[in-house]
């Protein structure tokens, strides 16, 4: 058992989409911390942002982590941001970490349906997040795969060759 499988990166990386098709491959269970932290508070992630603020998302985020610790044999999407919790090397511990990077151009053109945190923003400033996050990514990541010009099943197919090897 190779226990679970964290996808992290930045919003549009393709965490969600890929993470469902590995799920699928793999034959494991597939959670999305930010489907489940919509769950827990009957508002989209969007509203959640609008209505009571990046700090209270932040935190609804880290009691989903935590309670994801507990977890086997899933396939686990996690938040753009979840990286930034004090509690995510837990989470972390629980199996490996692939970072799904894409570059600020592709980052842009995935985000055209719009995103909280980057709704409208330049490439510029998207560039300069994604800079921010980059060594978090990096400390946490076991291996990383570019999702820039690949379809979602392509990434899927790569990730799954490299846990499987």
């Amino acid at each position: 058992m190779m226990g679970n499988v964290l996808l992290i990166g930045f919003a549009a990386a393709g965490k969600t989409t890929v993470g469902r098709l590995l799920a699928d491959k793999l034959g494991m269970r597939f959670v999305d911390t930010d489907e489940l932290i919509e769950r827990e508070t009957g508002l989209s992630v969007s509203r959640i942002f609008d209505e009571l603020g990046e700090a209270r998302f932040r935190e609804t985020e880290s009691a989903v982590l935590q309670s994801l610790c507990g977890a086997e044999n899933s396939v686990i999407a996690c938040g753009g941001g979840s990286v930034l919790s004090d509690v995510f090397g837990d989470l972390a511990a629980t199996g490996r970490t692939v970072w799904l990077c894409a570059e600020a151009e592709t980052v842009r053109v995935r985000l055209s349906f719009g995103r909280p945190l980057f709704d409208g923003k330049s490439v510029e400033s998207l560039r300069a997040v994604m800079e921010r996050r980059a060594p978090l990514y990096k400390r946490y990541a076991d291996f990383s795969i570019a999702t820039d010009g690949l379809t979602p099943d392509e990434t899927a197919a790569r990730l799954s060759a490299l846990l499987l090897s």
